[in-house]
């Protein structure tokens, strides 16, 4: 079986999965406060995103929250919502449900200013840029770029010291029927309080969910020529330090690199061929 024909088995594990979830939250509702496990954590301070796509801004970082909750088996951590359907000492199998995170970089409303993309996402193109080539691009043509779900299994793993990610995902909002696996290879280290970890990762995404978000369909070129997007691959780098300063408060600082696949780099709505992410503050653990 191919990839993308096994992918097309997750659409139908939503339904199994939203019941599975739905039983488990009803089934931990009836846990005490005090078996729960509930984290919540505010970070304050500076940072950017960049932003490839033609005549949108760099998208600043002030204030970014993070939950996560961790029950017998069902989990949350920010956008991502799961069960485990096993788990040891070194490996673990979860259903998984998360966004799909193309959209931000189309999306102007501040919400893309509180969510961290970077872990799991500017130069300047070579090539003379679109308004150089052709004529204008109406952003008003364009059709909207939705924040879609993902569904799908994830597996993850411990072994010599590196921790292992794989997640095989396909889109089940139907707003373009596309498939994604991402991976990610991370290695931390702890000295007394810093916490230090370095991420490799990269990210699969077929023709149809990179159409759906970089393509130009017929309608919206309006004098220039179509494009049709193929598959590709996104790869990424990532730097995390986290200093304890005592119970509540930390320090933190991350960076990520993202270089497009070239699917999406000469994209008639991108103008750079990659993402970079910084941001530098103080957090505050509830």
């Amino acid at each position: 079986m191919s990839i993308v024909e096994s992918l097309s088995f997750f659409k139908y594990t939503l339904l199994i999965c939203i019941v599975t979830l739905s039983s488990s939250v009803m089934a931990q509702s009836s846990v005490s406060s005090e078996k729960s496990n509930w984290q919540l954590s505010l970070a304050l301070g500076a940072g950017v995103r960049t932003n490839p796509v033609l005549n949108n801004d760099n998208m600043p970082l002030i204030v970014i929250p993070k939950i996560s909750y961790q029950g017998e088996r069902f989990f949350i951590q920010n956008l991502d919502i799961g069960y485990s359907l096993f788990e040891d000492d070194d490996q673990q199998i979860n259903l998984l449900l998360t966004p799909s995170y193309d959209q931000v970089f189309f999306n102007d409303s501040g919400i893309n200013n509180f969510v961290d993309t970077a872990g799991f996402t500017t130069a300047t193109k070579s090539t003379p840029t679109v308004e150089l080539v052709s004529h204008a691009i109406d952003k008003g043509r364009l059709h909207t770029r939705r924040m879609a779900g993902l569904a799908g299994l994830e597996y993850s793993r411990t072994l010599g010291g590196l921790d292992f990610q794989l997640q095989a995902l396909r889109e089940v909002t139907h707003y373009y029927d596309g498939n994604e696996m991402r991976l990610a290879i991370s290695k931390g280290i702890r000295v007394g309080k810093n916490d230090v970890k370095l991420t490799l990762g990269a990210n699969w995404q077929d023709a149809t969910t990179l159409n759906y978000f970089y393509g130009l369909r017929e309608s919206e070129a309006f004098g220039n020529s179509p494009y049709h997007a193929d598959s590709g691959v996104t790869r990424l780098l990532r730097f995390d330090w986290n200093y304890e300063i005592d119970e509540h408060w930390s320090l933190s600082f991350f960076t990520s690199y993202r270089h497009l696949n070239h699917s999406i780099s000469v994209s008639p709505l991108v103008t750079g061929n990659n993402v970079v992410t910084a941001f530098a503050g103080g957090v505050y653990h509830f």
